[in-house]
């Protein structure tokens, strides 16, 4: 009988602490159920846990598992947190890794330090975006009655050329939106990033850093700005979680 060869064990990095928050085990609740606990170098330490194999599928209990070690984090200070999926090899790996990157996560977590991560996002609150832009635009409707409104079917150009103004026009929207809100919302942050837009339908996406005492003031920041446009927008925003979208560390491995 030929034995079958160990699954190799790696850990599964959660995310970048200092020593001054670090906290010894965290307990069995990381993915498929890890220990998940410290590995220090230097002045930093990973948070980590053991787990099976090379790769962890993006299954929905592991995003929980993932999400949930970084909550428990946020609640006990300051961290970087790690993309889902980051794995080393094993403790000697992540040591390399804390030391020859100890600058670029000393830097990171001076700037998130004492701060999360808020979303604001914002909709047009409307049954049909581009009937809603002809009503509004003059120059779209105009374009859009002269292809449209004969007896004869719109050429091909034609249509093209109507698609591409609406594209124009619709992008114009977003970035006079995008900077009434900004106007707002910038003193109250330490940074913001805007991210694409993902629907048609989408004005803005943005990712805003925020002192964990400043709360109250971006709340009150995002219902100034909201007060600016009519009842066809919509404004949703979300946290505190984990600085995503701010722990932009390339990894030298």
């Amino acid at each position: 009988m030929v034995p079958q060869a160990a699954t190799k064990v790696c850990n599964y990095i959660y995310a970048i602490v200092t020593h001054s928050q670090a906290n010894g085990r965290y307990g069995p609740i990381g993915i498929e159920g890890g220990e998940v606990y410290l590995v220090s170098e230097g002045p930093l330490a990973a948070v980590v846990s053991d787990v099976p194999g090379e790769k962890i599928r993006p299954e929905r209990r592991h995003l929980t598992a993932h999400h949930g070690v970084h909550k428990q984090l946020m609640e006990r200070g300051n961290m970087l947190p790690m993309s889902f999926g980051t794995m080393a090899d094993g403790p000697d790996a992540i040591r390399r890794i804390l030391k020859m990157n100890q600058a670029a996560f000393l830097d990171q977590l001076r700037r998130v330090e004492g701060k999360a991560e808020m979303s604001l996002r914002a909709v047009w609150d409307v049954t049909n975006i581009f009937e809603y832009f002809v009503l509004i635009h003059p120059e779209l409707r105009r374009l859009r009655d002269e292809l449209f409104g004969g007896a004869r079917e719109p050429s091909q150009d034609g249509k093209i050329e109507l698609g591409r103004l609406f594209d124009r026009i619709l992008g114009q929207d977003r970035a006079a939106c995008t900077q009434r809100v900004l106007d707002v919302l910038a003193p109250r942050c330490s940074e913001i990033k805007e991210t694409p837009p993902r629907t048609e339908r989408e004005v803005m996406n943005l990712a805003c850093l925020v002192a964990r005492d400043g709360m109250k003031g971006f709340e009150a920041g995002v219902f100034e700005a909201a007060k600016q446009f009519d009842d066809n927008y919509s404004f949703d925003y979300t946290g505190p979680w984990p600085p995503y979208n701010f722990a932009d560390v390339s990894l030298q491995t």
